[in-house]
């Protein structure tokens, strides 16, 4: 009988990503013991976790952070990955000294075709001129690891994620969803606002809030994942206040489209008029009176606010 897969959340800060990346990389490469570099925002040569005896030689691991911060002025994990972060942290690692035998881009966004493709054509050219292996570990693997390594899975819910009761779950959900609402669309002024821009960041945050799947803007890969939004949440407070959080961000949205399929708002060159002053006012009270509910819920979670 084959084994059944367990799939994990994401670590929802930095030094949690950082620090199972240092224990991953200690069992998948069986060495007792690899060095977290230096500490977020100093310069580390394209290197955050390091081997140096390992049984592929010296390993480098360069954690991919997020431009968004946590309640601790600390950068998030993960993010895809793209071809011009790939060849800058490269760059950045062939300084590191002493040299690497193998370098890893670590990030907890979902496997990508074209990355790992272009990855691998990078780690041809390396071997070929005598310098370090190059690989990407995507949240793919890691889930990979914590279900081949018991150790590592028993540390990882203990020190990383500490899910023990309802309320833990309930807190990586709001955790989620306050990120998904951390963005210029819901607090910028609406006349500086693109409105197709706008509704993307509007469908996008009603995406986190229903699901609890947050995608990049660009890239469209879903980047932080707390599975069953805010119909998943335990205490019965939260749930409603959430609820109606997601009946208040569809009546924007709704109010945005309308607005331009009837002509009360329109596109002018990046930004958007709106003519008329009900609409404009709907709109901003929306979007107020969410964060507005969204704050309130993070202080009776103790939280911090938005």
């Amino acid at each position: 009988m084959g084994q059944v897969s367990q799939h994990f959340q994401p670590p929802l800060y930095w030094q949690q990503f950082e620090d199972l990346t240092q224990a991953a990389v200690e069992w998948v490469y069986d060495c007792p013991h690899a060095d977290k570099i230096g500490r977020p925002g100093q310069a580390q040569s394209g290197v955050d976790v390091h081997a140096g005896r390992t049984r592929a030689g010296a390993v480098g691991v360069q954690c991919k952070r997020l431009d968004d911060l946590d309640e601790n002025n600390q950068p998030l994990p993960g993010g895809p990955i793209t071809r011009k972060i790939l060849f800058e942290e490269v760059d950045k690692a062939r300084q590191f000294m002493p040299e690497l035998d193998l370098w890893i881009l670590a990030t907890t966004a979902k496997r990508d075709a074209r990355i790992q493709k272009i990855a691998r054509e990078l780690d041809a050219k390396h071997r070929k001129a005598g310098l370090f292996e190059v690989k990407l570990w995507f949240w793919d693997d890691y889930v990979a690891f914590l279900n081949c390594y018991s150790d590592l899975q028993r540390g990882y819910y203990a020190d990383v994620v500490q899910l023990r009761a309802p309320r833990d779950q309930d807190l990586v959900i709001l955790e989620t969803i306050a990120t998904a609402f951390h963005r210029p669309a819901l607090r910028d002024s609406l006349h500086v606002e693109q409105p197709d821009d706008l509704l993307v960041a509007l469908r996008d945050t009603l995406k986190a809030l229903r699901t609890g799947q947050l995608v990049d803007r660009q890239s469209r890969h879903v980047i932080r994942k707390a599975v069953g939004g805010w119909r998943a949440l335990h205490d019965p407070l939260w749930r409603s206040r959430l609820q109606v959080i997601d009946e208040t961000l569809d009546r924007t949205r709704q109010g945005l489209i309308e607005g331009l399929q009837d002509g009360r708002l329109d596109r002018s060159g990046q930004f958007m008029v709106i003519r008329d002053p009900s609409l404009r006012n709907d709109l901003e009270q929306g979007r107020r009176e969410c964060l507005r509910q969204l704050n309130d819920v993070l202080s009776l979670a103790g939280l911090s606010r938005i």
